[in-house]
């Protein structure tokens, strides 16, 4: 059976992170975000397990567990999963206002979809910059 790619998006709370997804139904929390990915793995195996006991036919979108996962960050969770980010190092770098990036960072201010593709613009640049690294 072919894998099913899913999105889910990540995002952070006081306590952990949430991992959700509109059309699936299966959501999971942890105290990390790989806490949080593990909690999926057992929730959709605990779920699976439920529907064969009961004799029932698994809900179609969890595709018999053979599933393949990319996730979406929101701002906030970004930054607390990469501790090594610097707000203020990362909005100098993009061209956008420290103060703000900070506000976004903290969920003080919601970015808007403009934003948010500056922001992930830049983190895709600092990445393939940081590929490029030799030691």
């Amino acid at each position: 059976m072919k894998k099913k790619k899913v999105t889910l998006v990540i995002e952070a709370s006081s306590t952990g992170f949430g991992i959700y997804g509109d059309d699936f139904p299966v959501t999971a929390y942890g105290e990390t975000v790989e806490a949080a990915k593990k909690d999926l793995e057992s929730a959709i195996a605990d779920v699976l397990d439920h529907y064969k006991k009961e004799g029932q036919k698994p809900d179609p979108a969890l595709n018999k567990g053979n599933l393949e996962f990319s996730f979406k960050y929101d701002i906030a969770s970004i930054f607390n999963h990469f501790g090594m980010l610097d707000a203020t190092g990362l909005a100098k770098k993009i061209g956008m206002n420290p103060s703000l990036l900070r506000q976004y960072k903290t969920g003080h201010t919601l970015a808007s979809d403009k934003q948010k593709q500056k922001i992930e613009k830049g983190l895709h640049e600092l990445g393939r910059e940081l590929l490029s690294v030799r030691l």
